[in-house]
């Protein structure tokens, strides 16, 4: 589904909403030299509503301090900016990424030479997958990463630096698959390249310890209260390779796609290859809450 309307930027550079053409930031900004910035990507329900835009912006300010880096807006600004990007696009919903970075300046690593911080957010007409991908689920590819140890950045930043999951995803497309399922170096499932992974095993949902690496995701937040509500209550596990590969079922969270199943791991099917139980339940209440937002 594709929902009507354009693509509009807004600039902090130049306090304005501009088409993308004329979306441009200096090539000295440090988001473009170093990825020293943080975002947030959401979607817009119930008539341009951003879904969940407090836990939003909640996520974005622990960023700037995971980075040491104040935002320099309040929330309430920034909802603002928000709304007035959607507004002009003139779309029934957007896809939203607000973006942050610390700004421009001479090229150099120390952080004390940039400017002011630059705000970008997009706002485009929204694109869901198709209920023929829902039905027939994503085909993932197992990919090992470090997301744990040895960096200085914490995995529970979302930051504007995703190099290991571009090139996670690169090789899950190379070996045939949709999406890839990144584990670490200590044989543990942390998450999905863009997303939060849930699996069915034994009857019981669980998803990946936040200690094994991982973002924690807005939807995945959603996901684990709506399954509380639904009489399947998510619980945080440590979970294997194999024991994702043995489950019933499993499925991605993000903001965009909401809740997308698995339905091949490295080639071996998923329970019994179609959309379980659990997975559609639990989507059928997803949808529910989107459908009724706002």
């Amino acid at each position: 589904m594709t929902s009507k309307g354009s693509t509009k930027v807004y600039l902090s550079t130049e306090d304005r909403v501009v088409d993308p053409a004329d979306a441009k930031v200096s090539v000295f900004d440090r988001g473009f030299l170093y990825g020293d910035s943080i975002y947030e990507t959401m979607r817009t329900a119930g008539g341009g509503k951003p879904v969940e835009l407090e836990r939003h912006l909640e996520r974005l300010a622990r960023s700037g301090d995971g980075i040491f880096m104040d935002l320099p807006l309040p929330a309430d600004a920034l909802g603002a900016l928000i709304a007035r990007t959607h507004e002009a696009t003139g779309n029934d919903e957007s896809y939203v990424r607000l973006m942050i970075t610390r700004g421009a300046g001479p090229i150099g690593l120390d952080p004390r030479k940039s400017d002011a911080p630059t705000i970008v957010i997009v706002a485009q007409p929204l694109e869901l997958p198709s209920e023929e991908t829902y039905a027939r689920g994503l085909a993932a590819v197992l990919v090992n990463v470090d997301k744990a140890g040895g960096g200085l950045v914490d995995p529970g930043i979302k930051t504007g630096n995703y190099l290991s999951n571009i090139i996670a995803l690169r090789e899950a497309i190379a070996k045939g698959g949709d999406d890839a399922i990144l584990v670490t170096s200590a044989g543990e499932v942390a998450e999905g390249a863009t997303s939060n992974v849930f699996a069915v095993t034994q009857g019981r949902l669980c998803t990946p310890h936040l200690h094994a690496g991982l973002l924690a995701g807005i939807t995945r937040q959603v996901v684990c209260e709506l399954a509380a509500e639904i009489g399947h209550p998510a619980h945080a596990c440590t979970v294997h390779p194999n024991a994702l590969c043995g489950a019933s079922e499993v499925f991605l969270t993000s903001s965009v796609r909401g809740i997308m199943p698995v339905t091949s791991i490295d080639g071996t099917v998923v329970g019994g290859g179609g959309v379980g139980p659990v997975t559609t339940a639990l989507r059928a209440r997803y949808e529910a809450y989107i459908s009724s937002y706002g």
